[in-house]
């Protein structure tokens, strides 16, 4: 798998191709009405990564971390959609998602979402990357019945280190 520069005939191939697990995800974000054109408009608004196949270009994921209106500067969501196919490409993508998440650092403390219950997939890799699931209860954020609230706390250094 390899970055590509995002565009919509892509993005809409990531949508229309969707993980069942990240289609209902997208549901719940956005309605079922006109959820693929709002968030086809959301991801290209913002700062994307876009992940295609080296052996045929295939979209295969699109995501990011990014700034939400109305949460505090410092606060970022984290947020990914992907294909089936991100389960052939799931090492080359923990690379790139580390490149983000050092970028990420630089800007947020915190970057958080929720997933539902059943994305197993999902949640593996964030815990790789240190992704938080105790369970909080966040002011100000409702988290729809069967999803999981997830965070990661940027990793603050000690004197002399």
């Amino acid at each position: 798998m390899y970055r590509a520069n995002k565009n919509a005939e892509d993005i809409n191939y990531v949508l229309d191709n969707l993980r069942p697990e990240d289609l209902y995800e997208v549901i719940v974000a956005y309605g079922e009405e006109n959820w693929k054109e709002k968030a086809l408009k959301n991801i290209i608004e913002n700062d994307t990564i876009l992940g295609k196949s080296k052996k045929d270009n295939t979209p295969v994921l699109v995501g990011g971390i990014c700034h939400c209106k109305g949460d505090e500067d410092g606060v970022g969501v984290v947020w990914l959609l992907s294909t089936n196919e991100i389960k052939k490409h799931i090492h080359c993508f923990f690379k790139e998602f580390e490149v983000e998440l050092k970028k990420a650092d630089e800007k947020y403390w915190v970057t958080y979402n929720f997933i539902h219950e059943k994305n197993r997939l999902a949640k593996r890799w964030l815990k790789k990357f240190n992704y938080k699931f105790d369970n909080p209860k966040p002011e100000g954020i409702v988290i729809p019945e069967g999803f999981e609230f997830f965070y990661r706390l940027r990793e603050v250094k000690g004197l002399g280190e």
